[in-house]
């Protein structure tokens, strides 16, 4: 997936550089999208406790290079997450505790790089399709902690801890979606539409001490995705 992902990337800015884009082929736009996010764990022994609600907002940009179809990009702040229990050996007033339930709040820089492709305008509204991939820069990280002693059931609470140092510095993620555009007049337009944003790098960092075991787990969303653009 790296290497797809990688190819991909050397094509749409060669694409890019290429092209002789002029300046009524480029659109700007704001985006804001509520998201629902939750980890895919694949280390032993560690489970997904459910789902978060998440949100992002930024920029859109358009590069038209033909009728139905172009490269769509921009940047946005996203506030995303989820939740995962794993076993621990943690000593705290006198108690050993086994089980740890965290609720991630992690927030990124996110650039993505997509192909879009578009109908043409039926009435007024244009359908369109979206793929390619996004580059996430990790810029706050906190968490809810709960720990559970299995023997009592007795459990103890920390909240909003700093965890930036257990997260990685960068996310990589494929992206998928639909949606439509319907025109305002001119070259306005309100933009929504469903996407599916996969995460194919780990996003967890260290070692788990009570297994041996290295931790991971890919963070998904999807997001209802709404905006504007000129």
């Amino acid at each position: 997936m790296k290497k797809i992902a990688s190819a991909f990337l050397i094509i749409l800015i060669a694409n890019l550089l290429t092209s002789s884009t002029q300046a009524q082929d480029i659109r700007f736009g704001l985006t804001a999208s509520p998201s629902i996010n939750w980890f895919a764990p694949e280390t032993e022994d560690y489970n997904s406790e459910g789902l978060r609600i998440g949100f992002s907002y930024g920029l859109l940009t358009e590069f038209l290079m033909a009728e139905h179809y172009g490269f769509a990009s921009g940047m946005k702040i996203m506030h995303m997450g989820g939740k995962l229990s794993f076993p621990v050996s943690e000593l705290a007033d006198g108690l050993l505790y086994q089980e740890k339930d965290r609720i991630y709040k992690l927030q990124y820089l996110e650039i993505p790089l997509t192909l879009k492709m578009k109908t043409r305008e039926i009435g007024y509204n244009t359908y369109f399709g979206v793929f390619g991939f996004g580059g996430g820069i990790n810029l706050r990280a906190r968490a809810d902690d709960k720990f559970t002693n299995t023997q009592t059931n007795q459990t103890f609470t920390r909240n909003d801890i700093d965890i930036k140092s257990e997260i990685p510095f960068f996310r990589a993620s494929m992206i998928l979606g639909i949606g439509l555009e319907h025109s305002l007049g001119g070259n306005t337009s309100l933009v929504g539409g469903l996407v599916f944003n996969n995460g194919f790098t780990n996003t967890l960092k260290g070692t788990n001490m009570v297994n041996n075991k290295k931790q991971n787990a890919r963070a998904n969303y999807i997001e209802i995705s709404l905006g504007v653009l000129f």
